[in-house]
C-alpha cells in the first residue's frame, strides 16, 4: 500500500469509527511507526472494545471490506478495492484492556496523518501477552520490543506519549510468566 493510500485508509477508518463513537487505537507495526520505527507492514492493526464489534463489522463492510476471520477476540478484513488493504482488529473485554484504549493518544504523523495510538507501555504489554500466548511469534515480538525500547532510549518518542512504566511492564510480565524475557530487554531502556 502506498503512503497516500495508507493515509486514506487510516483517515476513512478513523472518521467512521469516531462518527460512531467507537474507541480505537493503532497497535502493531503502525504503532511502531508512530514511535519512530519504520517497519513494513501489509495491514493495519487496531484495538477496540469487544462491545463495539457489531458496529465495527458493519462500518468495515460499508467501506468495502470483507471479514475473512471472525473470532471472539479478533476480526480480519480484506478489501479488493484499490484504495484499501488488510485491517485486523483485536477486541478487548476486560477493564485492563479498556484502560489501554482510554490511555491511547492522538498523534500527528507527516505521512500517516492524525491517529489514535496505544501508549508505548501498553504496546509492550500487548507484545508480552503475545509472547506468552504464541511462542511461534516470540522472535518477531521480541524484535519489535527491542526496536521500541531503543527508540524510547534514543528519545525518539513524540511528546504526546507517556514515559514507559517499567513497574507496570514487570507486573504484566510476571502475570504472563515472561519476566525473564522482559528483564533481558530492559537494559535497552537503560533500566535493569
Amino acid at each position: 500500500m502506498t503512503s497516500p493510500k495508507l493515509r486514506k485508509v487510516l483517515s476513512d477508518l478513523r472518521r467512521n469509527l469516531e462518527a460512531a463513537d467507537i474507541p480505537h487505537a493503532l497497535i502493531g507495526a503502525m504503532a511502531l511507526s508512530f514511535y519512530g520505527i519504520p517497519r513494513y507492514t501489509a495491514d493495519i492493526d487496531l484495538l477496540s472494545d469487544q462491545r463495539h464489534k457489531p458496529p465495527i463489522l458493519q462500518i468495515l463492510a460499508e467501506l468495502g471490506f470483507d471479514c475473512f476471520q471472525d473470532t471472539e477476540v479478533f476480526a480480519q478484513f480484506d478489501s479488493e478495492k484499490s484504495a484499501y488493504g488488510k485491517v485486523d482488529f483485536m477486541f478487548v473485554s476486560t477493564a485492563e484492556g479498556r484502560t489501554i484504549l482510554e490511555r491511547a493518544v492522538l498523534v500527528e504523523d507527516e505521512l500517516l496523518g492524525e491517529n489514535s495510538v496505544v501508549q508505548p507501555t501498553d504496546y509492550a504489554v500487548l507484545k508480552l501477552m503475545s509472547i506468552a500466548n504464541n511462542p511461534d511469534r516470540k522472535n518477531h515480538d521480541t524484535a519489535d520490543l527491542e526496536a521500541m525500547f531503543k527508540s524510547v532510549a534514543a528519545g525518539l518518542l513524540d511528546s504526546a506519549f507517556d514515559p514507559v512504566e517499567i513497574h507496570h511492564l514487570r507486573r504484566f510480565a510476571e502475570r504472563f510468566q515472561v519476566s525473564e524475557e522482559l528483564e533481558s530487554l530492559l537494559p535497552l531502556l537503560g533500566a535493569g
